[in-house]
């Protein structure tokens, strides 16, 4: 009789143990696991290996004339992706007899490793400078046209830039509203994408309006 009521005792006792183990793995199962939200992200952020500020950049062909030059508030060149940023850059390209033919600015800019291809972000405006004609004019490099849009790639090898934006493009004429367009700026040629619509005035005048300085 002692036996069997010790026996019971520790029958009750083993299985007591069994369910305390059970619930304490059924509780450790349940409990949230631990995660890191940054896991994804490097162990160290990409840095710049060099930077510059207020820094112009002049490119000259083979019989030493300037072609095209870079102004930027800032510059930072990143080596882990072979893209320089640009705080408020301007662009501009030159004729032979180093006169201005457009100019290009933007908030931003990326420019890639090899130096000729640029895309310009944020209040982008692009104006074409017509030629001097006299010296004694009042206003010897005119603006002969604008274009403002939120994003522009320049391809400077070809000359030639596009956009998937909406743009404007002021001219003395008048305005053009469109997204989309490509620009041929040796030939002057621009192919607008679509949703194109235009409002001219029947007297031309200059574009004074713009508050813009080509120098």
């Amino acid at each position: 009789m002692l036996f069997g009521s010790r026996l019971k005792k520790r029958f009750i006792s083993l299985l007591g143990l069994i369910i305390l183990g059970l619930a304490i793995h059924f509780l450790d199962v349940q409990r949230p696991q631990s995660f890191d939200l940054f896991s994804d992200v490097p162990s160290a952020p990409t840095e710049p290996d060099y930077y510059t500020v207020n820094s112009t950049f002049n490119e000259f062909n083979e019989q030493g004339l300037l072609v095209h030059s870079l102004k930027t508030e800032r510059l930072l060149h990143y080596p882990s992706t072979e893209e320089t940023a640009l705080e408020k850059p301007v662009i501009t390209s030159y004729n032979d007899a180093g006169a201005p033919l457009w100019k290009a600015s933007g908030d931003s800019g990326l420019l890639e490793g090899d130096g000729s291809h640029f895309q310009l972000n944020q209040n982008v405006i692009v104006w074409q400078i017509g030629q001097q004609v006299s010296k004694q004019s009042a206003n010897p490099n005119p603006i002969q046209m604008q274009l403002t849009t939120e994003q522009l790639n320049i391809d400077m090898d070809n000359n030639q830039a596009s956009s998937d934006q909406a743009i404007r493009i002021v001219t003395p004429e008048g305005t053009t509203d469109a997204v989309g367009l490509f620009v041929d700026m040796s030939s002057n040629r621009i192919v607008l994408e679509s949703q194109v619509e235009g409002r001219y005035q029947t007297k031309i005048s200059p574009i004074e309006t713009l508050n813009l300085d080509p120098e």
